[in-house]
């Protein structure tokens, strides 16, 4: 079993940091504030971050010294869209030290769901049905990002209504469902956001903002909320 799924399987609450560059200093900030988890990227233009992250080959050096610097700390994929990354770089990656890969369903090969390199994990996304997610639940996703809101809506406060349809997805699902900061959410939200059943937490740019000072007191400040016994 892969480090982040038996992580989200055991622990009450989980918290990640999506780094808004492939920087070792990022990585060392995340984890200096509490981060539980990280996710890097391959072959995308980031919407919330604005930052294009390169290929394999282009990122390999900053990713190896991301994941000796993780330790034991499970480190994530985005392998892009297209390009998407090949079968052998997922393999490779694996023997890097990457946990597991993340991306969207329509930009995922269908050879992804059945490899044995990288633990899965497939965003519900906005317009995506419950009976689409438990579908690809049954064809082999382990783990799913609800990335569920629209772009237009990026960086506003955490409502009811985003609570509603994320449990909605928890209770449609049986594989463990995290929240990304597509919102603003802040660490008082971290109560409400356990009460939906999410088993986790992605904190990105719109929240950490890009750079190391800021990523570790953000991320300080929402682990000392999910540590709490009372959030």
């Amino acid at each position: 079993m892969n480090k982040l799924l038996n992580m989200l399987q055991t622990q009450d609450f989980t918290l990640m940091v999506s780094l808004p560059r492939n920087e070792v200093c990022l990585a060392q900030a995340a984890l200096r504030g509490g981060a539980q988890g990280l996710k890097i990227h391959l072959n995308v233009h980031h919407f919330a971050s604005g930052t294009h992250f390169g290929s394999l080959e282009e990122e390999r050096a900053n990713i190896i010294r991301i994941l000796e610097v993780a330790g034991e700390v499970p480190v994530g994929v985005v392998p892009g869209g297209a390009p998407f990354a090949t079968e052998p770089e997922f393999a490779e990656l694996a023997r890097m030290g990457v946990d597991f890969f993340d991306a969207y369903p329509a930009e995922t090969p269908a050879w992804a769901l059945t490899q044995n390199h990288l633990s899965s994990m497939l965003a519900a996304f906005e317009g995506a049905s419950l009976t689409t997610m438990a579908a690809l639940e049954h064809l082999g996703m382990e783990m799913c990002e609800a990335s569920i809101v629209n772009h237009a809506a990026y960086g506003c406060a955490l409502d009811t209504l985003d609570l509603a349809h994320y449990a909605e997805l928890v209770q449609a699902i049986n594989v463990p469902v995290i929240v990304p900061s597509q919102k603003l959410i802040v660490p008082e939200d971290i109560p409400a956001l356990r009460r939906t059943g999410v088993k986790g937490l992605l904190i990105g740019a719109i929240v950490t903002g890009k750079e190391a000072a800021s990523i570790e007191g953000a991320t300080r400040a929402f682990q000392e909320v999910c540590a709490s016994k009372s959030a």
